[in-house]
């Protein structure tokens, strides 16, 4: 992570990481988990800006001072004001409104979206740990041996699902999309199904093992007030060092057996799927289009083509996307032109937008939305929040999808929407 702390202390962890921080994460630290063996930043809880629905537009607030701005311009403020870089996430509505693109209706009280100030936070790479502070004062170490636990044991936790619809309402809404597609009104849309059960136990104690179980380069835990989002993301939405921008779209999906070659066999196969390269292309056409409008002419390039990479249940095609940014670009611009992110919409986005309104379940929520860092100087680093849960109290709702082409056969779509339940419930 490159957030430019002014204060860098080595510190030694009381006991295994992230188990030992199991107190502060139910005092509401943001979590972000960056690495397969539980890397990341573990940022204390600081001034919030939020965004809610009321009904009729959204409502932005610091703490209780309400803003004035656009949610995007508001943060945009927010983040120039201060010296202190934000952790937090917004919301799928949210992106598809700033973007001016249809979505489905919300009900009054809503959050949009959710960003804490950090001042400081712990950092654990390689397993060293290092206290971070963004203010003058370096960060005291013992005041952070205080708020660690020694006594790490995990408790029990565990949830159900159960798919908001049936498996021939799935098939019924995958045919549409389809036909859709064949009467030329779309070429690749993105259908979500929101997955709900009861969550038994602590959400703290089930998101660790989560996370010990998906390993995710892009997941998080975040206390958004009434609600935790439990993200276990494998795909950056976007990123910005500078004037560099870069994306990295998924799209195609097999399973991970364990086993060498039934897995090599499978990668191989998904590279050389007509179904699956083809919406990979139409995604990745989209994205490079999303860059162009706030890039320097010319800038925009692929720099990784269609690799396959392995996750822990699941394997992908995964393309990176670079540009430079046009000189004077601002953040409320740049999050226009790229969210919604265009592997979890479709294209032509608004086309696509406009039949998922009325065609998926209920809103996404945080769901497919964005989640990540934002520093002082602009730069960021987002992902799309896709294997994501939002749990209040006990109920959790985790949502699945995929992108549906005219080729997609409706019993691998559905399947696939199981098939990414693995990484939440194992």
């Amino acid at each position: 992570m490159d957030l430019a702390p002014s204060h860098r202390l080595p510190f030694q962890l009381p006991g295994p990481w992230p188990a030992c921080a199991q107190g502060l994460l139910r005092e509401g630290a943001a979590w972000l988990h960056t690495g397969d063996t539980g890397e990341g930043l573990l940022a204390l809880p600081g001034p919030t800006l939020r965004s809610t629905w009321d009904g009729q537009a959204w409502v932005t607030t610091r703490e209780s001072t309400p803003l004035p701005q656009s949610p995007w311009a508001a943060l945009e403020a927010a983040v120039q004001a201060s010296p202190f870089p934000w952790v937090g996430a917004a919301s799928f509505e949210l992106a598809c409104d700033e973007a001016d693109l249809p979505r489905k209706p919300l009900e009054p009280g809503c959050l949009g979206q959710h960003w804490m100030e950090v001042r400081e936070a712990l950092h654990v790479q390689d397993g060293k740990a290092e206290l971070w502070s963004w203010t003058k004062a370096p960060p005291e170490a013992a005041a952070w041996e205080a708020r660690l636990s020694p006594a790490c044991a995990l408790g029990r936790a565990s949830a159900d699902l159960e798919a908001r619809w049936e498996e021939a309402q799935h098939h019924e809404a995958v045919e549409c999309i389809r036909t859709r597609i064949l009467e030329g009104g779309f070429y690749v849309a993105n259908l979500c199904v929101p997955f709900e059960g009861r969550l038994t136990g602590d959400p703290v104690t089930f998101a660790l093992s989560a996370f010990h179980r998906a390993r995710p380069p892009f997941g998080a835990l975040l206390d958004l007030g009434d609600l935790r989002l439990l993200s276990l993301s494998m795909e950056r939405l976007l990123a910005r060092r500078g004037d560099r921008l870069w994306s990295q779209p998924i799209k195609g999906s097999v399973p991970l057996t364990g086993d060498p070659e039934r897995d090599e066999a499978a990668a191989a196969a998904l590279a050389a799927d007509p179904k699956e390269r083809a919406e990979h292309t139409m995604i990745l056409d989209l994205v490079r289009n999303d860059l162009g409008r706030v890039a320097t002419a010319g800038s925009v390039r692929v720099v990784r083509p269609m690799a396959v990479e392995p996750y822990p249940t699941v394997q992908h095609l995964v393309s990176t996307v670079e540009a430079r940014a046009r000189p004077g670009l601002v953040l409320a611009d740049l999050l226009r032109a790229v969210l919604p992110g265009g592997s979890v919409t479709g294209a032509p986005k608004h086309a696509v937008c406009r039949h998922l309104a009325q065609a998926e379940a209920a809103p996404r929520g945080f769901y497919c939305g964005a989640v990540g860092w934002i520093a002082p100087n602009g730069d960021l680093d987002l992902a799309l929040p896709i294997r994501t849960a939002q749990i209040e109290g006990e109920r959790l709702t985790y949502w699945t999808g995929g992108g549906i082409t005219h080729r997609s056969d409706t019993g691998r779509e559905w399947a696939e929407l199981h098939l990414k339940t693995l990484a939440l419930l194992g």
